[in-house]
C-alpha cells in the first residue's frame, strides 16, 4: 500500500476554541528565514511549566500520543506534524479525552527541531517515518546524521530515543547509523506484533509485517 494513500481520510476541522487550545502553527518560511523570532517549542511556552517534554516527531493522527498522555497525566506531550488533517484529528482526539498535557505543533519537523531548546525533552519518538534509502531521497530522510545531532541536543542526558519502523532494510541502516555516531547507546531492540499502537502499525500488522523497534539512550 502506498504510504501517501494513508493520508487520505476524513477529518473534521476542530472548532476555534479547540484549535486555540491544542494547535500551534509554525510556518515553514518563518522557521527557515527567521527562526530566532519564533516562540521556542518548550514546556514553558506551550504549557506554562518548567518540565521536560515527550516529543512525538511525526505524530500523525495522534493515536499513540493521546493514549500516552492520558496514561501519564503528570508528563507533557508534544506532537509535531505537518499534514493538516492529521493535525486536526490529533487535536480532536486530545479534546475528546479532555487532556491538558498535549499540544500539536503543525510544522515541518526538520525545521522545527532547531527551535526546541537544548535539553528540553526527556523522550523522543520517531514512529514509522517514511523509509528513505535511495540516494536521491536522503535529503528528505527524517533520521539522518544532522537530525541525530539535533535529537542529541534536544534530549536531556540519559534521555531516550524510540525509533520504530516496519521496513527491515531501513531499520538496519538506521541502527548502523546510530551506533556509528557515538551520540546514543542502543539499550533495547525488538521485532514484534504489538496490536497496532498507531494507525500505521495496525495496517502493517494486518499485512503480516512486524514492527522493528529500537530504544536508544542519549550519551
Amino acid at each position: 500500500m502506498a504510504r501517501l494513500k494513508l493520508q487520505r481520510f476524513r477529518a473534521s476541522e476542530p472548532p476555534d476554541d479547540v484549535q486555540a487550545r491544542y494547535i500551534r502553527v509554525y510556518k515553514g518560511r518563518d522557521l527557515h528565514d527567521h527562526p530566532g523570532t519564533l516562540p521556542p517549542i518548550s514546556a514553558e511556552t506551550l504549557f506554562g511549566v518548567s518540565a521536560p517534554l515527550v516529543l512525538d516527531l511525526g505524530c500523525g493522527r495522534g493515536e499513540f500520543l493521546v493514549e500516552q498522555a492520558g496514561a501519564n497525566p503528570d508528563r507533557y506531550f508534544v506532537g509535531v506534524e505537518w499534514h493538516i488533517k492529521s493535525v486536526w484529528d490529533a487535536a480532536n482526539r486530545a479534546h475528546a479525552a479532555k487532556l491538558d498535557n498535549v499540544r500539536i505543533v503543525r510544522a515541518d519537523l526538520r525545521l522545527a527541531l532547531p527551535i526546541v531548546p537544548d535539553g528540553a525533552a526527556a523522550e523522543m519518538l520517531l514512529l514509522f517515518p517514511p523509509p528513505k534509502l535511495a540516494p536521491g531521497e536522503r535529503k528528505d530522510d527524517l533520521l539522518n546524521e544532522a537530525m541525530l545531532h539535533q535529537m542529541h541536543r534536544v534530549l536531556l542526558p540519559g534521555g531516550l530515543l524510540h525509533f520504530v519502523t516496519d521496513h527491515a532494510a531501513y531499520f538496519a541502516a538506521k541502527r548502523a547509523l546510530i551506533e556509528a555516531g557515538g551520540l546514543f547507546a542502543v539499550q533495547g531492540e525488538s521485532s514484534a506484533f504489538e496490536g497496532g499502537l498507531t494507525r500505521f502499525q495496525r495496517i502493517w500488522e494486518a499485512m503480516g509485517i512486524a514492527s522493528q523497534r529500537l530504544e536508544c539512550r542519549r550519551l
